[in-house]
């Protein structure tokens, strides 16, 4: 039995074509440069967030309300630091989610996120 091939030259073409390159704007280090300054600012407030959370006496009253399911408290013992930026606190039994957005020339440019461990009850964290 013979087959005859069949040549397409619509399709061998489409086939042998090359993707057209993605056009990238100019690169602009602007505003890359404001998000790292932003999460500089981050760094340092989390440094002193986590000071404190050494003290022995702060971390067992920020333990406790978290276990009473207290969010109030939780969030207030967060502002006592003192920090200027806005924190915000989800926890479990196995510990702490800390989320710092930062704004840069008006919209949010950066986030910082910390977990912190402080029980072993679950594989899954968050």
């Amino acid at each position: 039995m013979y087959y005859h091939q069949y040549y397409y030259p619509y399709l061998q073409s489409q086939m042998n074509r090359q993707p057209p390159q993605q056009q990238y704007p100019p690169v602009d280090t602007s505003i890359f440069g404001h998000s790292v300054s932003s999460l500089q600012k981050l760094a340092l407030e989390s440094s002193t967030l986590l000071k404190m959370f050494a003290d022995p006496n702060f971390s067992h009253s920020l333990m406790t309300a978290a276990q009473a399911g207290n969010q109030m408290k939780v969030d207030s013992l967060i502002k006592s630091i003192g920090i200027s930026t806005p924190v915000t606190v989800k926890y479990n039994p196995d510990g702490i989610l800390l989320t710092m957005p930062a704004q840069t020339q008006g919209a949010e440019c950066c986030t910082l996120t910390m977990f912190l461990k402080w029980g072993k009850f679950r594989e899954q964290l968050f």
